[in-house]
């Protein structure tokens, strides 16, 4: 990266960070970001497959990603069961309801 492109995407950042400080901030921070990653050539497919795969290099990181989705999937049953339960008890408490109008 030569001197001007430093340049370049150092006042991007910083006028960023100064438009930060008002409700527009994030569109221009966001957009003078994507400006000065085009102007420098960056690709964000290139830059998070190079992420991934810096990460799947780290020990331990496939052990803590088995734990992750165990929990997560375990978290998931257990609302899907708390939903489905509360969904039978409404339908149980409304056929009680029907049937006691009835009779």
């Amino acid at each position: 990266m030569d001197d001007t492109t430093k340049v370049a995407l150092a006042a991007a950042v910083a006028s960023g960070y100064v438009l930060g400080r008002t409700k527009k901030g994030r569109l221009a921070f966001g957009l003078a970001t994507y400006l000065a990653g085009r102007r420098t050539g960056l690709n964000p497919q290139t830059l998070l497959s190079g992420g991934l795969g810096k990460l799947g290099d780290v020990p331990g990181l496939q052990q803590l990603n088995e734990q992750v989705r165990g929990e997560l999937l375990s978290a998931g049953r257990k609302a899907l069961t708390s939903a489905a339960d509360r969904r039978l008890g409404d339908l149980t408490e409304s056929l009680r309801e029907r049937t006691q109008r009835i009779g």
